[in-house]
């Protein structure tokens, strides 16, 4: 028999104890599963979390930021620990509205996902002014934009937006951080989410004032629990000299009366300075006075 093109004795008996051993079928498992990972790891936003230590891991966003989170906080950190991501529909709009080399203003920045995000958005050429109350976020904040190399552009402030320059009592809560607010919701409400809260006194001012000497303001975020009427008091002089501003703020009245505020007051202020309103979650359509009014909550953006 010919022996051309037939393996070498050594390669064939190889070949045999790798099937009697089932190498082979070792092997391609083996390849099955590693393949399996890449395709995993693919499809994940890379490398996270780790826990820190302390209360605190570090994850990464999808758009590319690294973040401290408080692994407490039932409301964010969860989303973004296991997605990369948070309020994908806010995420969108900002990303698709800021642009390199604008101002953007964050009051209510919690932990800094908005803030890092529209960082990156302006670029060095750019602004970025971030406003949080709660001190234990404020320093997550204060530390995310560090590590991510934006504070040549980005400044933090641990300070409550408000109408005035005062002190006000914050009913500081630990499980839903980024819910508090000058207003209460009451024991049974906080027994009912598993939660606690403490009072701590926090310095309150005008955010025109923390604005003093920086270009017009492009795009603003709002999320402050029940504060808006305050805040955006405190934000007159902005909102008259930026004309082309793009606000996107929370709308919830229960809030706002919980802090002693009317939700028809904040429409007054707001029109009062040629803004109108569309619904973030209705794909920006235009939404009427009344029934604005009538909705219990939503993310609303002003523009003139």
């Amino acid at each position: 028999m010919s022996r051309v093109g037939r393996p070498p004795l050594l390669s064939r008996v190889a070949a045999r104890a790798r099937r009697a051993l089932g190498m082979d079928d070792v092997s391609r498992r083996l390849d099955t599963i590693e393949a399996g990972l890449a395709a995993l790891h693919a499809d994940r936003y890379p490398h996270g979390p780790l826990y820190f230590g302390d209360h605190t891991a570090l994850v990464a966003t999808r758009w590319g930021a690294k973040m401290l989170v408080d692994t407490r906080d039932a409301a964010i950190a969860p989303w973004i620990v296991l997605d990369g991501l948070w309020e994908t529909h806010v995420t969108d709009w900002l990303q698709e509205t800021l642009r390199p080399g604008q101002v953007f203003v964050d009051v209510g920045a919690n932990v800094g996902y908005f803030t890092l995000l529209g960082g990156m958005l302006v670029g060095p050429q750019g602004r970025v002014v971030a406003v949080e109350a709660h001190a234990g976020l404020a320093e997550l904040l204060r530390r995310n934009v560090i590590m991510n190399g934006l504070y040549g552009y980005v400044t933090t402030w641990h300070r409550a937006a408000w109408s005035t320059t005062t002190s006000l009592q914050l009913h500081q809560r630990l499980n839903f951080s980024g819910a508090s607010s000058v207003g209460a919701i009451g024991q049974e409400a906080l027994d009912r989410l598993g939660d606690t809260e403490e009072m701590v006194e926090v310095q309150a001012v005008p955010v025109d004032d923390l604005l003093h000497g920086l270009p017009l303001v492009d795009v603003l975020k709002m999320d402050i629990e029940g504060a808006e009427l305050q805040a955006f008091t405190g934000l007159s002089r902005t909102l008259d000299a930026s004309r082309d501003i793009s606000i996107m703020f929370e709308w919830a009245p229960a809030l706002m009366e919980a802090v002693g505020d009317k939700a028809e007051a904040l429409v007054d202020l707001l029109e009062g300075h040629g803004l109108r309103f569309r619904l973030l979650e209705d794909g920006l359509s235009p939404i009427e006075r009344a029934k604005l009014l009538d909705l219990p909550y939503g993310n609303v953006v002003a523009s003139r």
